[in-house]
């Protein structure tokens, strides 16, 4: 048994003069309490305490009768943690639902003693759902906060003695259907004011039968598809039409917002009238009726004052609120969150990564188990995916985890941390339970029935129709599935990765039905205990076995935030820096106690207290094991960092007003399975000094139904747009420059046939002020272009790159070479066999990998690796396997090159899917897409498969009611969804696998691969490379230090609809430090925010300033400008090359330096990264006093020039 503590050494400093409080000396600042560690074998975990030795014997208890009242009830009830009479041990509360609520006092020892009819906390007569205890009217003792379904919500003032006097709280309504409150200081008066989630007292499902409220009964079609929701029903219904589906949303009720007159009196705001508004500080005009089940305050933006987040279940969006630093609030930009979970849960925050700012968890219920998930499909609204679409907030089935930027927006990482599932799941919690500094993750899960399981919901469809009478309609719930679960723990790993842990670290040894969760340190030990209110069982108290070192801080703040509320504790000198803040309820039905636990070290450790009201406390010489509580007595203000960093890019994309248009097309009529849209590809971009007046121009390829656009640039500050060709029938896609026989400059772009209606080749169209030429390409889809001289005559050949075969996919597509004969580009015969079905090409790039002096060709392969061609006199060779890429199978999108180590080498740079997607794979279990016509009708049917660890095999990725519209033997043969879930792929297709061809990948990552003169060593881009797919992939010196960094375009939007779309990313930089390091650059300092999916990028120095800028286009969105105003101004270098190659393509140039040194090698291409082409015109970084410029020609003739001044100007002159 674990032992209380035994001594107390009270330590006092004089820094200045404060009022007495009872128990303190006048100028103590903290208590410190030696705390006594259990010694345990090193394991962590939790042991749960048997109810014959704890006294704790209550539960919640609810049978056939409430069900059938009100559904609702099923959701459970919390539970509140507090010392309630001040003798420093933790007490319980536990409200119910068919019982009155119990108040269990902590006798110490783990013995509890119910005194509730004592403390007058019953709560009688009512369905208790959520309590929290707060010390309300500032006089240092708790007071107790109980929320009911269907009210009343009550106020319990503490006498002081551990008694209560109840007040009811006002509300706007008759009875509230309300779920958890949450506390905190939101106007700066000092007291806590009061949020209180409402959900729904009763639905419409257990009020009316279903005829009364059918669709048929409660919508009217206006016009043309408009439907109305119509009286009385127009009251409890709204009503949408989604990818022309009709859907019908039930309204809920407006949560309650309390604030308090400091003496525990409060006030009901009406929150759709004042105190909130929406982002731009307008009236909220939506109605606020949303299913509301718990709000928790936080300083989401770390300007000290607290914001409230609130989950909201079903297609009611969450809510974030901002407060603007008076107790008012407006809604959180759109942009800063780029999707959330459909059926919010629980929320709870934390700083993952140490960074000082915060970071939040939400649950959902996403099942961790393949069969599960396969039978648990279909429950949410379909989320539009329409084009161009950037700021909605799409909703999706699973849990989310938001990782903070630094700028007040997040990216949602749940897919790349592995906690994305977690079961139907309630209350969630970060504790750091193993006390490494790294909070980890407890969830509680459990439901009565499985109203997801779509077999289930079936048989319920067809069975309605022969239902007679509400009650019979009713019942039909009993005929659900049970859903009792394993609560889950996710441990924390440090790197923003997390593992499940088995049995929930002791929460989950058995299935139950959990709900409400709080912690505190139940024993005084210095670690925190857990308690658990489950459905139809005993509480549960589980007490933490940890045994590693600790240090505990309770603060007590000045009246009438007695407990700090709102308060950061930062801890230096433990194992890693951590950091805290003291919240008040906001736990799902539930609220903890304030006490905070972090890891230990040895070493001595110092603190930094950031109170609510915006002064500071430090104390240093803080030792493990021990209990430190602190006062907040004579704090200094906290500094104010006004640092301002200005971002490298400026966004000037007014100066083109240009966006890209696309028309709808539907990808998935001839082949359903298909895993993302291949008509939202594009567009491409290119610079080039199309008229030769010495300043960049601009080309931008279209979408079908959109235009072909030029602009020209006019010196720098404006430019003139003008569309080529208008009302394009097909997708326009790679773009390059290209000069005629006689010399004349102009564009050449790609155009594809994937949206013809009928077979028809792609084709090359060529563009210049005096003519224009057109000829057939590739049968297939033809996309990625590049080009150089090849072949060494001096005139530029050209790679096309075959996408896919419209609706064959994913058959390999050949590629063509075309051989520049006289101004006439011709398909290269020695290479046609090796180009012929080579693959699904994304991405091209012409690079001297072997630095023999010749064009190499590297491609980026969907289901393929990043391919190398090895240039041997005109004839290519493929020697993947030789620069040891071949095991590297990815889906590739685009490819560049750049010397990242400078040493003369260039080195390639990838881009990928990314790892923060459903999709997840190894080496040893790559995912497989096997493809041919299964169900003999004429269609190539697409069969996606993973690794499962259950079956121990490969089981498919879509799911049944997908695969059986696809292929009507599945469902024919399989009949239900838990059979289709059970069923591996073999036991699904048989021997028809064993004759299917199949394509595999095994890497997601986005990666730089390293030349090393034999082959390639492989690295990982960094960690916000890989949480959204990337497309293209630029290299320039970015900050003109003399190192190539490298711009990414991310995200992708036109997924299949069993798939979130990716929109983690904004578009990123990432810094080269010239010996093969990198480091991403945030948004808020290089100035790139782009939230729609990008494609295309190119860098040119459109203005003249020597500074690298960037254009990057959007999918049926606004295309991004950005000009360079803050990096080092650099050197600019022009080739003049020869009559059939004027930009001198090819060509390599390297800056020398005075000590001997030499910079990174900038190889001159043309048509690289994805579909794009950079200026020829090259900005060189500077990184020291610069001799020469050493330049090797496309025909591999070397020449060096002296450097005098910025700008440098070569002509190429034939030997």
């Amino acid at each position: 048994m674990k032992k209380s503590i035994s001594v107390i050494i009270l330590f006092l400093f004089i820094i200045g003069c404060e009022q007495n409080e009872p128990g303190w000396g006048k100028e103590q600042v903290y208590k410190v309490e030696r705390l006594t560690v259990p010694i345990g074998n090193g394991d962590s975990g939790f042991s749960e305490m048997a109810p014959s030795q704890t006294g704790v014997t209550a539960g919640n208890w609810i049978g056939e009768q409430e069900i059938l009242e009100n559904q609702h009830l099923m959701h459970g009830s919390g539970v509140a943690l507090g010392d309630v009479n001040g003798d420093g041990r933790i007490d319980i509360y536990i409200p119910r639902i068919r019982e009155h609520n119990v108040l269990y006092i902590n006798k110490g020892d783990w013995q509890f003693e119910d005194a509730t009819t004592t403390a007058g906390v019953a709560c009688k007569d009512r369905y208790s759902t959520g309590a929290t205890f707060a010390d309300v009217d500032g006089d240092r003792d708790l007071d107790l906060i109980v929320t009911a379904l269907g009210g009343p919500n009550s106020l319990f003032i503490n006498n002081g003695d551990g008694v209560f006097t109840e007040n009811i709280l006002p509300s706007f309504l008759d009875r509230p259907g309300s779920t958890s409150s949450a506390l905190a200081d939101v106007d700066n008066d000092g007291d806590l004011d009061l949020y209180i989630t409402n959900y729904k007292r009763l639905a419409m499902r257990d009020s009316l039968p279903p005829p009364v409220i059918s669709f048929d009964n409660t919508l009217m079609e206006l016009t043309n598809n408009r439907w109305i929701v119509m009286p009385p029903f127009n009251k409890e219904y709204e009503t949408e039409v989604r990818n022309n589906i009709l859907l019908r949303f039930e309204m809920a009720e407006v949560d309650q917002f309390y604030l308090n007159d400091g003496k525990g009196n409060f006030k009901l705001i009406d929150i759709t009238q004042s105190h909130f508004t929406d982002e731009n500080g307008q009236s909220i005009e939506e109605h606020l009726r949303d299913w509301g089940l718990m709000a928790q305050f936080r300083d989401i933006n770390n300007d000290t004052h607290p914001d409230i987040y609130i989950c909201n279940d079903f297609e009611s969006p969450d809510r974030a609120w901002i407060n603007n630093g008076d107790g008012t609030f407006r809604a959180l930009p759109k942009l800063a969150l780029r999707h959330t979970s459909n059926s919010s849960m629980a929320v709870d925050f934390s700083d993952l990564n140490n960074d000082g700012l915060q970071d939040f968890f939400v649950t959902d219920m996403m099942s961790q188990s393949h069969i599960r998930q396969k039978t648990q499909m279909g429950t949410m609204a379909p989320t539009p995916l329409s084009i161009g679409d950037i700021d909605d907030r799409p909703q999706y089935m699973h849990n989310t985890l938001f990782l903070n930027r630094g700028d007040n927006t997040f990216s949602e990482i749940s897919q790349f941390s592995n906690t994305q599932a977690s079961e139907w799941s309630w209350a969630s919690m970060f504790i750091d339970v193993d006390l490494d500094g790294f909070e980890d993750v407890l969830i509680t899960t459990g439901h009565m029935y499985d109203v997801q399981d779509s077999d289930s919901n079936q048989k319920q469809k067809e069975a309605l129709a022969h239902v007679r009478s509400f009650d019979q309609f009713k019942r039909m719930m009993f005929n659900y599935p049970t859903l009792e679960l394993k609560n889950i723990a996710f441990r924390n790993r440090g790197n923003l990765k997390f593992e499940t842990i088995p049995n929930g670290w002791g929460l989950g040894l058995d299935k139950d039905i959990s709900h409400g969760m709080a912690s505190a340190d139940l024993d005084n030990d210095g670690d925190l205990d857990i308690v658990i209110n489950r459905l139809n069982q005993n509480l549960g108290l589980f007490r933490n076995n940890t045994s590693a070192k600790r240090l505990a801080i309770r603060l007590v703040g000045n009246r009438p935030n007695s407990q700090a509320i709102g308060a950061k504790i930062i801890l230096n000198g433990g194992p890693v820096r951590q950091s805290r803040e003291v919240i008040s309820g906001g736990h799902y039905l539930s609220a903890n106690d304030p006490l905070q636990v972090f890891a230990a070290s040895d070493q001595s450790m110092a603190v930094e207290i950031r109170w609510r009201d915006g002064t500071m406390t430090t104390l240093d010489s803080m030792k493990a094991d021990n209990l430190y509580t602190i006062r907040q007595i004579n704090s200094v203000p906290i500094p104010v960092d006004e640092k301002l960093v200005e971002p490298i890019f400026t966004d000037v994309s007014e100066l083109l007003d240009h966006s890209h248009h696309e028309d709808p097309f539907d990808d998935f009529s001839n082949q359903s399975l298909l895993p993302n849209r291949f008509s939202q590809l594009g567009p491409g971009v290119a610079w080039m000094d199309v008229d030769e007046d010495g300043d960049e121009d601009i080309f931008i390829s279209g979408g079908r139904g959109g235009s072909f656009d030029h602009f020209e640039n006019k010196d720098g500050h404006s430019f003139v747009p003008f569309s080529i060709v208008k009302n394009l029938d097909q997708d326009f896609t790679a773009l390059l420059s290209t000069v005629d026989g006689d010399g004349n400059h102009g564009v050449m772009a790609a155009k594809t046939n994937f949206e013809s209606d009928k077979p028809v080749a792609s084709f090359i169209s060529t563009y210049s002020r005096k003519a224009k030429g057109e000829f057939e390409s590739l049968p297939n889809m033809g996309v990625p272009m590049s080009q150089a001289d090849v072949d060494g005559d001096g005139d530029l050949d050209v790679f096309v790159g075959g996408r896919i075969i419209p609706n064959q996919y994913p058959k390999p597509a050949s590629s063509i070479l075309y051989i520049n004969q006289n101004g006439k580009l011709v398909a290269s015969s020695n290479n046609s066999s090796l180009f012929s079905e080579i693959g699904l090409v994304s991405g091209s790039v012409f690079s001297d990998i072997d630095n023999d002096g010749d064009p190499d060709l590297i491609l980026a392969m969907e289901w393929g690796p990043v391919t190398i061609l090895e240039n041997i006199n005109g004839k290519f060779k493929d020697v993947t396997a030789n620069m040891g890429l071949s095991n590297f199978k990815g889906w590739w999108n685009g490819v560049a090159t750049g010397d990242f180590n400078e040493d003369g080498l260039l080195d390639i740079v990838a881009t990928n899917w990314g790892v923060n997607t459903k999709y997840h794979f190894s080496p040893a279990h790559p995912r497989k897409v096997y493809f041919d016509d299964f169900d003999n009708d004429n269609i190539l049917d697409i069969v996606e498969a993973h690794y499962d660890d259950q079956f121990n095999d490969l089981v498919p990725e879509r799911g049944f009611s997908c695969i059986s519209n696809a292929m009507s033997f599945v469902g024919e043969e399989k009949k239900t969804f838990l059979n289709y879930a059970q069923s591996s792929l073999s036991d699904i297709f048989g021997n028809s696998l064993i004759s299917a061809p199949y394509l595999e990948a095994n890497t997601l990552e986005s990666m730089v691969f390293i030349n090393n003169g034999n082959g390639f060593d492989p690295i990982a881009l960094p960690f916000e490379a890989q949480i959204s797919t990337a497309m293209h992939a630029g290299v320039a010196d970015i900050n003109g230090d003399g190192h190539e960094d490298i711009f990414l375009s991310q995200n992708f939007f036109a997924v299949q609809k069993e798939t979130d779309r990716n929109d983690s990313g904004r578009g990123l930089v990432i810094l080269g430090d010239g010996k093969g390091n990198f480091n991403s650059l945030p948004g808020h300092l290089s100035g790139i925010k782009i939230y729609g999916e990008q494609r295309g990028a190119a860098f040119a120095d459109f203005n003249l300033d020597n500074r690298i800028d960037l254009i990057v286009t959007q999918n049926g969105a606004q295309t991004k400008l950005y000009e360079n105003t803050n990096s080092e101004p650099g050197l600019r270098v022009k080739l003049r090359g020869s009559k059939f190659n004027p930009w001198a393509f090819g060509a390599k140039i390297q800056i020398s330096y005075k000590d001997g040194s030499l910079g990174p090698v900038r190889e001159i291409q043309s048509g690289s990264g994805y579909w794009s082409q950079n200026s020829p015109i090259q900005i060189l970084g500077i990184k020291g006093e610069a001799s020469d410029l050493k330049i090797q020609w496309p025909d591999g003739s070397k020449t060096t020039e002296p450097l005098n001044g910025n700008k440098l100007t070569v002509t190429f002159t034939e030997n």
